[in-house]
């Protein structure tokens, strides 16, 4: 199975390639940069799975710098972005009837209310721990 990103994906990534390799000194700044800010950017991701913020959407941004410098970074936002794309699939499929979207629909409002409400009782558990 190949884990290509889309050929839009690919564009901007190459092109983005072009312009940090347009000198050495770029070069040199932007893999520093990339190598130390992606690792970052996706551990805040993870902490914003149990903290208030969009956590998933930061690691994926995480892995998106990952892959300016890094193929195997490349390989899991291709293997994301397809698993998302089945999801939506399952959830809302085309050729669906108006039953079934309104069950995509409902089911994905439930998905948000939970996850709304897991994190606001984690942040009032964490907000009412007292500092030893």
């Amino acid at each position: 199975m190949s884990h290509s990103l889309s050929p839009r994906a690919h564009a901007l990534l190459t092109r983005v390639e072009r312009w940090s390799n347009a000198g050495p000194v770029r070069a040199v700044a932007v893999k520093v940069l990339v190598t130390v800010g992606g690792p970052l950017i996706i551990l805040a991701g993870i902490a914003m799975l149990v903290l208030p913020g969009p956590g998933l959407v930061v690691i994926a941004l995480g892995f998106t710098l990952l892959a300016l410098e890094y193929s195997w970074a490349r390989q899991v936002l291709g293997v994301l972005g397809r698993g998302l794309t089945r999801l939506r699939e399952a959830v809302f499929p085309r050729e669906a009837t108006r039953t079934r979207r309104a069950l995509g629909v409902l089911t994905t409002g439930a998905f948000v209310a939970g996850s709304t409400a897991l994190t606001s009782a984690v942040t009032a558990l964490v907000g009412t721990q007292r500092v030893l």
